[in-house]
């Protein structure tokens, strides 16, 4: 029986994979930090192409004839729309709104148009990453006896512990297992346990662009959000816009990788990257799969953007 045009539209079919994270144990008492990236994004959910698009005050409506959804399945968990073509490829959007033909995103100055593919998925979340159950993570009734999931809410640290039921924080008992990862979100793991603690990381391959925004003034925690090693030339984070390059990590805008014991200060001079304390070039400094960078801007950067090409993505080795 073939499908009808709606529920072709609707029907996916896209790569997934898997990553295998190990945290070494503890030395001489001390908790391990792990730096981690998200390279999957959960499966998807949708894909069509819009009929039709209306905005108003920053809010943009893709009709989409029948697609067969329900008013509100996307808003009741955090969903996210991502443009898979065309001038917006790789565009992330949360989901504000939704009928039974139609998705609502808050997409700001971005002018999306008509016949715009695109995709629509969940949300990562503590619960769908880490798991609620049987995880490979230290449970623990306090901070001090578990082991610690640190995100960045825009505004400063927030920490997540598992208490053998469910995530919480330290002021929050009730349950944290749907707190959500922005895709381009990292983490911050500290680990605690004896051993070394693994982690499979799974989901859906990206096999379009990427496109990230990133804050002004202040720090965030970002990931490239594939699931290869890549090097900070290939990110080109310094055609971001208001990226501020310097001859000196003090003057300019930075990319901090943890080390396994400290981080290392990267920089852009305006012609390569440098490390602070050394002269050569790190154009070809690697960021390894599954790991994060922790982006300082300089007072007064401006909102800046990162366009980031999902094509290496193909040659992946999901085992790696």
């Amino acid at each position: 029986m073939s499908a009808s045009p709606a529920q072709a539209a609707s029907l996916v079919s896209e790569p997934v994979g898997c990553i295998r994270v190990t945290i070494p144990p503890p030395v001489d008492g001390l908790s391990t930090r792990k730096v981690l990236g998200t390279p999957f994004n959960r499966p998807s959910v949708y894909r069509g192409i819009s009929a039709s698009v209306t905005t108003s005050i920053g809010v943009s409506t893709l009709s989409c004839g029948t697609p067969g959804w329900t008013t509100g399945q996307f808003v009741r968990e955090v969903h996210y729309l991502k443009i898979r073509a065309g001038v917006n490829a790789g565009r992330v959007f949360q989901v504000a709104a939704n009928t039974a033909n139609s998705v609502a995103v808050s997409a700001g100055t971005v002018s999306l148009g008509a016949q715009e593919s695109f995709e629509i998925f969940p949300a990562q979340t503590l619960g769908s990453l880490f798991g609620t159950v049987g995880m490979p993570l230290r449970t623990g009734t306090s901070e001090a006896t578990a082991d610690l999931v640190r995100l960045h809410d825009g505004v400063s640290w927030v920490t997540y512990f598992h208490n053998g039921s469910h995530w919480r924080t330290r002021s929050f008992e009730t349950s944290q297992d749907g707190a959500v990862l922005r895709p381009e979100q990292g983490i911050i793991l500290v680990c605690g346990g004896s051993s070394a603690t693994t982690l499979n990381l799974l989901g859906s391959v990206s096999v379009t662009k990427e496109f990230s925004v990133l804050p002004g003034s202040g720090e965030t925690l970002f990931s490239s959000r594939l699931p290869v090693s890549t090097t900070l030339s290939r990110l080109q984070l310094q055609t971001s816009t208001g990226w501020k390059v310097g001859s000196t990590a003090s003057q300019a805008d930075t990319a901090m990788r943890w080390n396994g014991s400290s981080w290392n200060v990267y920089y852009h001079t305006g012609t390569r990257w440098q490390m602070a304390g050394s002269l050569a070039s790190q154009d070809d400094a690697q960021i390894p799969v599954g790991e994060a960078l922790l982006i300082r801007r300089q007072e007064g950067s401006t909102r800046g953007s990162t366009l980031i090409s999902g094509t290496a993505a193909l040659t992946f080795n999901p085992f790696q």
